[in-house]
């Protein structure tokens, strides 16, 4: 699965940060158990950088953006936006500096978040293209002590609401049976919900209304979306974007848009952000429980019910790497 897992980082973009993290002074973020430098160039934009001197191996994240690039704290070398050294404070000639080179890494900024891959051509989930950075309402981050395919089955696992967020999202006692369809995509996976207009947690009463459809889908790897479009017209699009920060422990970004009803960015933060946030800690709790549970118990193997829809998808695609080398289109009935 290693294999696997570093993969999929040459075949797809993944979030390492919020946008307004990576300023002139350079932040070290970790993703697939490797660090990088992150800093913004006035000119360039953002910039990743190996996060290692290979003079001496310092951390480049505590050095300082200069005219010729970015500085190591430790004797000076400085490197240019191409990775190459361009000085080395002492020396009578950088010819040995100019054969030194920090990997680099592509970057895209998108939407309030910053994207790193291995290979620029790699395509960006098209459910992150298809938002509108117009009607972007929050950013959140939080980071979960859970593998990744466990968190994104977490987010796109309707079963578990009830249980674990129950009168949040949805309550236990009033089940209802539900139609399901997945169907595999250019880039992922869809599940629509049919005959559930309404949810019978709090969230939904007091910020929602009738729905038109139910869909959360699975794009490019590290992006998970669920949206809901409503009898009125409008629209909300909550989606999480994961990253592995190491193979058991996952950050996750969030972002709200919203098309067609008013709500500032500052009522967002104020009424939905704080419940939001709490079926977020709700789900972290039950990850790092089950995390910690799999290492007592390493030998030990989950079972795969036919209620559990996306866990084979995501399975696939963690363990196999093919995640579309299923069936095209399945249907179930749910009790939600």
């Amino acid at each position: 699965m290693v294999a696997i897992f570093e993969q999929q980082f040459r075949r797809h973009w993944f979030v390492v940060a919020r946008s307004t993290q990576v300023q002139k002074t350079p932040v070290s973020v970790v993703a697939f158990g490797r660090p990088f430098a992150l800093v913004r160039d006035p000119k360039l934009g953002v910039l990743a950088f190996e996060d290692r001197c290979p003079h001496r191996g310092v951390p480049l994240s505590l050095g300082t953006l200069s005219a010729e690039g970015l500085r190591c704290r430790y004797h000076g070398w400085t490197f240019g936006t191409d990775g190459y050294c361009r000085v080395i404070p002492g020396a009578v000639s950088t010819q040995l500096g100019n054969r030194s080179r920090v990997p680099m890494f592509p970057v895209r900024e998108r939407d309030g978040l910053i994207w790193l891959s291995m290979e620029d051509s790699n395509p960006m989930p098209l459910r992150a293209m298809s938002l509108n950075p117009e009607r972007r309402r929050f950013i959140g981050q939080l980071t979960w002590r859970s593998p990744i395919l466990e968190a994104q089955e977490n987010f796109l696992d309707a079963l578990h609401t009830p249980c674990i967020h129950s009168g949040l999202v949805r309550r236990e006692s009033r089940r209802a049976a539900v139609k399901v369809v997945l169907q595999t995509t250019d880039d992922g996976f869809v599940v629509e919900y049919f005959g559930q207009p309404r949810q019978t947690g709090w969230l939904f009463r007091l910020f929602e209304s009738p729905r038109d459809s139910e869909r959360a889908y699975f794009s490019g790897m590290s992006m998970a979306q669920i949206e809901y479009r409503y009898k009125s017209g409008w629209a909300a699009w909550i989606s999480l974007y994961f990253t592995p920060e190491t193979p058991t422990s996952t950050h996750v970004f969030t972002t709200l848009h919203l098309d067609g009803r008013w709500a500032p960015a500052f009522l967002v933060r104020m009424f939905v952000w704080p419940l939001l946030k709490r079926v977020g800690l709700q789900d972290q709790f039950i990850l790092e429980q089950q995390e910690a549970t799999r290492v007592q118990f390493p030998a030990r193997r989950y079972v795969v019910a036919d209620t559990d829809i996306v866990r084979p998808y995501l399975e696939a695609a963690w363990k196999e790497g093919e995640p579309n080398a299923m069936p095209d289109r399945r249907e179930y009935t749910l009790m939600l």
